[in-house]
């Protein structure tokens, strides 16, 4: 086999395991909603309803985004607090979700 063939027999496995591991397998789709699930009642504990978590998708990553009405510190504590959910590897906010300080300012 030439090394360039093998390269891409490498790239086509990797993606078709990659297809398998989204798609019919579910594998990422479950992560997704167990941090999902782990992060409302994190949210739920502190009381914090109005406060949204979802896992970013297109491409599914490993990343808890939130969005809703919160202070600087409570910004601060929950990207701190939510990043230690099994799974995530990153918290950040909706640059849509403003400060609760900036609304009120308005």
């Amino acid at each position: 086999m030439t090394r360039r063939r093998i390269l891409l027999l490498g790239i086509a496995s990797v993606l078709a395991i990659d297809s398998l591991w989204h798609g019919p397998l579910g594998a990422g789709e479950r992560l997704a909603r167990q941090a999902e699930v782990s992060a409302r009642r994190t949210l739920d504990h502190y009381e914090l309803p109005m406060i949204q978590a979802k896992m970013q998708r297109d491409p599914l990553e490993r990343r808890l985004i939130l969005s809703g009405p919160a202070d600087d510190f409570q910004r601060a504590e929950l990207v701190r607090i939510l990043d230690e959910t099994p799974g995530v590897l990153d918290v950040r906010w909706d640059p849509a979700s403003l400060p609760q300080e900036v609304r009120t300012a308005r």
